[in-house]
C-alpha cells in the first residue's frame, strides 16, 4: 500500500510538470549550524518564495516535499546528504534539488547552497554568501541567492537593499543630453559623473549596464529617454529612490552643464545645479567631478578644487590660494605664533607668542641688569683707586667684587633667556609647519612649480607662497 501511494504521487508530480518548459525543482529545508531550526525554516521559505518569482523554474510546494519525507520516515532536517535528497527528488519527479546550510561564525552568517541533477547527481550550480550584521539581513541574502542559484542576475533593488545600510540614497544616472558636443563626449562625461558620485560614498549607484537593459526592455535608447516622466518610470523599475538627468551644452567657447536630481516617488526636484566653464573641452572632466559632489549637497574635495584652479585660464592667479604648510612656516619665522594663527590654531598661537615675549622680556631685563652692575663696578674701582686708608680700600674692594659677581649672574641669565628665546622660535617654526594646512592633492607641500607662461610663451620655474 505504501509503495502504491508513492508511485501514484511520483506519477502525479511528473505529469504536473511534464508540460512546463522550465526545469522542475524542489527545495529541502537548509541545515542550520549555530542557527535555530525555526530561523532556518523561515529563511528557507523566503528562498522558496523568491525562486518562484524568478519564473525560471517550476517549483514543487513544500507540502508535497513534506509528504514524501513523511512517507519515507524522514524529517527534512534529517535528509542532509545528496543520496537522500536525490531519492526524494526521484519520488517527486523533479529534475533538480536544491539544498544547503546556514551557519554562524562569530558576528558573520554564511549561506551555502547548491542545485544538483536528480538523474545524474551532478552539481549544476553552487552559490555562497556572507553577511555581517543582524540575522534579519539574511532574508535579503536568501532572495538574492534564489536568483543566483537559478542562474539569473538578482534584481537591482535587492542588491541596492544589500548595500543600503552603508548609504542613505539609491541613485541611477541617465546619460546627459549632448548639445553642441558629440554624444561620445557626453557619454564619457556621464561616466565620469557617475564615478565621482560613487566616490562620495554617500549613495548607492545602479550600474549603467543594468539601466541600459531596462531602457531596451521599454524600447528606448539611453539618449531617447529625456523626459522626467520617462526617467521616473525607469527609476521605479530599477527600485531606486532618485534619478539624475542633465544636459551638457556649448555656446561659443563656453560650456554649460546642468544636472537635476529628483525623487522617483514624487517627481519633486531634490537638487538642481549648473556650471559654466570657459576653456578646453577636457577641462569639463574636472568640472563634472565637482558637479557630482555639489548635486549631493557636498563640498568638492581639495584635490578637485585644485585641479579647477590649474585649469583656470587666468594665469595671473587671481583665484584664492589654498593655505599651505609653507605659508605657516614663513609666517612663524617672522613672528612666533603667526603661522599658527594662519592655520587657525589660536591657542597654540597665543601660547607661543606669550612664551616668546616672556623669554625676550627676561633677556632684556638681564641685559639692563648687567649694564647697571657694570656701572656700579666701574664706580667702585675708581673709588678703590682714590682711597687712601685701609678701611676704605677693603670696603670698595668688597663692593667691586659684589658688582662683578652680579654682572656675571646677569650675563648668565642673558645667555640663558636668549638661548631659550631662539630655541622657542625654532620650535614654533617647526610646529607651524607640521600642524599647517594639508593640501589633499600633494603628499608634500611644494611651494615651487614648473608652468608654461602663455604670455611670454616659455616654461618658467616659480617659487611662491600664499599671503
Amino acid at each position: 500500500m505504501r509503495t502504491t501511494k508513492l508511485l501514484y504521487l511520483s506519477i502525479f508530480a511528473a505529469t504536473l510538470f511534464a508540460q512546463s518548459p522550465n526545469p522542475t525543482v524542489a527545495i529541502l529545508d537548509f541545515e542550520g549550524q549555530g542557527v535555530s531550526a525555526s530561523e532556518v525554516q523561515t529563511l528557507t521559505e523566503r528562498l522558496r518564495t523568491e525562486i518562484g518569482n524568478t519564473n525560471a523554474v517550476r517549483l514543487i510546494e513544500r507540502k508535497a516535499v513534506e509528504k514524501i519525507m513523511a512517507e519515507q520516515g524522514f524529517q527534512q532536517s534529517g535528509c542532509t546528504n545528496d543520496e537522500c535528497a536525490a531519492e526524494v527528488g526521484q519520488l517527486l519527479g523533479v529534475q533538480f534539488m536544491i539544498s544547503g546550510s546556514i551557519g554562524k561564525m562569530g558576528d558573520a552568517f554564511t549561506i551555502d547552497a547548491k542545485m544538483f541533477s536528480v538523474e545524474t547527481g551532478e552539481t549544476v550550480r553552487s552559490k555562497n554568501a556572507t553577511h555581517k550584521g543582524d540575522i534579519s539581513g539574511l532574508l535579503n541574502e536568501m532572495q538574492i541567492m534564489a536568483w543566483e542559484i537559478a542562474g539569473l542576475e538578482a534584481p537591482a533593488k535587492l542588491k541596492l537593499k544589500r548595500a543600503g545600510s552603508e548609504a542613505t540614497r539609491t541613485v541611477a544616472v541617465m546619460d546627459f543630453e549632448a548639445r553642441g558636443i558629440t554624444s561620445q563626449e557626453a557619454q564619457t562625461l556621464t561616466d565620469r559623473f557617475t564615478t565621482a558620485l560613487a566616490s562620495t560614498k554617500k549613495v548607492v549607484m545602479v550600474e549603467r549596464g543594468t539601466m541600459v537593459d531596462v531602457l531596451e526592455e521599454q524600447g528606448f535608447e539611453s539618449g531617447g529617454c529625456a523626459s522626467d516622466e520617462c526617467a521616473a518610470e525607469v527609476g521605479a523599475m530599477l527600485g531606486v529612490e532618485y534619478m539624475i538627468s542633465g544636459a551638457i551644452g556649448k555656446l561659443g567657447e563656453t560650456y554649460t552643464i546642468d544636472a537635476k536630481m529628483f525623487s522617483v516617488a514624487t517627481g519633486a526636484a531634490e537638487s538642481m545645479k549648473s556650471i559654466t566653464y570657459s576653456g578646453k573641452v577636457d577641462g569639463l572632466i574636472v568640472e563634472i567631478e565637482s558637479l557630482a559632489w555639489e548635486v549631493l549637497g557636498l563640498d568638492p574635495p581639495k584635490s578637485i578644487r585644485r585641479k579647477q584652479q590649474q585649469n583656470s585660464p587666468n594665469y595671473a592667479g587671481m583665484a584664492p590660494k589654498e593655505k599651505s604648510k609653507s605659508g605657516a612656516l614663513l609666517r612663524s619665522m617672522v613672528v612666533p605664533g603667526f603661522g599658527q594663527f594662519y592655520s587657525g590654531k589660536t591657542k597654540s598661537a597665543v601660547g607661543f607668542l606669550l612664551l616668546e615675549a616672556g623669554m625676550v622680556a627676561m633677556a632684556v631685563k638681564s641685559s639692563g641688569d648687567y649694564a647697571n652692575f657694570n656701572t656700579d663696578y666701574d664706580e667702585h674701582v675708581l673709588n678703590y683707586k682714590a682711597a687712601s686708608n685701609q678701611e676704605d680700600i677693603d670696603n670698595y674692594t668688597l663692593l667691586a667684587n659684589q658688582a662683578r659677581a652680579s654682572m656675571n649672574d646677569s650675563n648668565g641669565q642673558l645667555a640663558l633667556f636668549s638661548g631659550l628665546a631662539v630655541g622657542l622660535w625654532a620650535v614654533n617654526t617647526i610646529h607651524a609647519f607640521l600642524t599647517g594646512p594639508e593640501i589633499a592633492s600633494n603628499t608634500l607641500d611644494k611651494p615651487y612649480r614648473l608652468a608654461y607662461n602663455p604670455i611670454q610663451k616659455q616654461a618658467q620655474l616659480s617659487w611662491e607662497f600664499s599671503l
